[in-house]
């Protein structure tokens, strides 16, 4: 690397104390040196403040106005990269833990041909639903119809704009891969992976999940109507090219076969809500 350049990291938290020290500390043990990290915090009662503090991150309070129960993540990512003073800018949740190389790996990716990154993901968590979440995220390696860059350099950021918040989880970074693409820009990615901590995942978790999802499909399938559809589909070609991984789990499989079912149910129900709640 010529420069060792600042790269911003954006957690939105919410009560988020239980994950965000794992996420805090896999961050301080990067071997890039040069990060800030920005909270922005959506009034937590709980430790998550003082968390972000022992580490030493920056933290903003910011709750915005939306309806009770709309995914507010959106508009919390792109208030931190306003606050962002980093050449990049990397979003992630705050239930998740980096590889210690991953940021210097997407650093030398955007300083060669790169203007964004995708980070594979990879779930862990406790219970069946946990282990059937895992196969299933493995199976999004390379399927560029769900996986998406979480790392930017900032002025391209800044240049498409970020995230849409009419979107907000209607696949708003699906949208903002998008809008790179359409400009030209171009998309690498890590061979480092981000563990995705789903802790103690229950169906009902996934249901309601899908839910507040399903709410603003519509609005991505209307603004992307080629890649739209094809991105809900609850059945992928990524499944039929992993079938092996499948075949070697098999009681997580049948396990999968039934969250896919349930998750799918919920996305139905979160459109019938927007189609009769506008």
């Amino acid at each position: 690397m010529k420069k060792n350049n600042l790269v911003s990291i954006i957690i939105p938290t919410r009560n988020s104390a239980e994950t965000l020290e794992n996420t805090l500390k896999s961050i301080k043990n990067q071997t890039y040196i040069n990060i800030e990290v920005i909270i922005v915090d959506g009034k937590s009662s709980d430790k998550t403040i003082e968390i972000a503090k022992k580490y030493k991150s920056k933290v903003f309070t910011f709750v915005p106005k939306v309806k009770p129960g709309t995914f507010d993540a959106t508009m919390k990512r792109n208030y931190g990269v306003v606050k962002s003073k980093g050449k990049y800018v990397y979003y992630l949740d705050s239930d998740m833990e980096l590889g210690k190389n991953l940021i210097k790996e997407a650093v030398i990716l955007c300083e060669g041909k790169y203007d964004g990154v995708i980070l594979p993901e990879e779930s862990f968590g406790i219970g069946i639903w946990a282990k059937a979440k895992n196969l299933e995220r493995r199976c999004y390696w390379g399927d560029d119809g769900i996986e998406a860059p979480r790392f930017f350099k900032k002025k391209i950021w800044l240049t498409v704009g970020g995230l849409d918040e009419k979107l907000a989880s209607g696949r708003d970074d699906g949208d903002l891969y998008y809008k790179l693409l359409d400009k030209g820009y171009k998309v690498g990615r890590t061979k480092s992976i981000v563990r995705h901590n789903e802790g103690n995942l229950t169906i009902t978790k996934l249901f309601k999940k899908k839910y507040i999802y399903g709410k603003d499909v519509l609005k991505y399938v209307k603004k992307r109507p080629r890649v739209g559809v094809y991105s809900y589909f609850p059945i992928r070609m990524s499944y039929f090219k992993n079938w092996r991984l499948f075949v070697s789990r098999p009681f997580d499989t049948f396990v999968f076969v039934i969250m896919k079912a349930v998750e799918s149910f919920g996305g139905v129900i979160g459109i019938v809500h927007s189609l009769i709640i506008k």
